[in-house]
């Protein structure tokens, strides 16, 4: 994650298996809603996924160098850090998807059905 060395702040996204078997869904949920509230105070926000549901090796790599920086405890799966700041210039819109194409009613109507 190059562009980590330039976010002001940075918030790493933690959790703990052992306490719930839900821990991946509740991070997940938790980084969300600290995205929707940096949008909201307008800061600068970037996603850095840390932990790879597919790929054992390279979460425990990802996982590692992560938890030696920052001397995170061995109990919590590290999830992704979100790097925050105050954007040097205002980011071009994003493209959104028609509404039409993402939201269905009583059956999914997209393509591949």
């Amino acid at each position: 994650m190059k562009w980590m060395s330039t976010a002001q702040a940075a918030i790493v996204v933690t959790g703990r298996p052992e306490v719930s078997k839900y821990w991946l869904q509740n991070a997940s949920i938790a980084t969300a809603f600290m995205w929707l509230v940096a949008a909201d105070l307008h800061l600068g926000i970037g996603f850095g996924a840390v932990y790879h549901s597919e790929d054992a090796g390279e979460s425990r790599i990802r996982e590692s160098y992560v938890r030696e920086v920052l001397n995170i405890p061995s109990d919590r799966r590290i999830v992704a850090i979100l790097g925050l700041g105050f954007p040097v210039e205002k980011p071009k819109a994003k493209k959104m998807l028609e509404r039409s194409d993402t939201v269905f009613y009583e059956s999914y109507q997209g393509e591949n059905e």
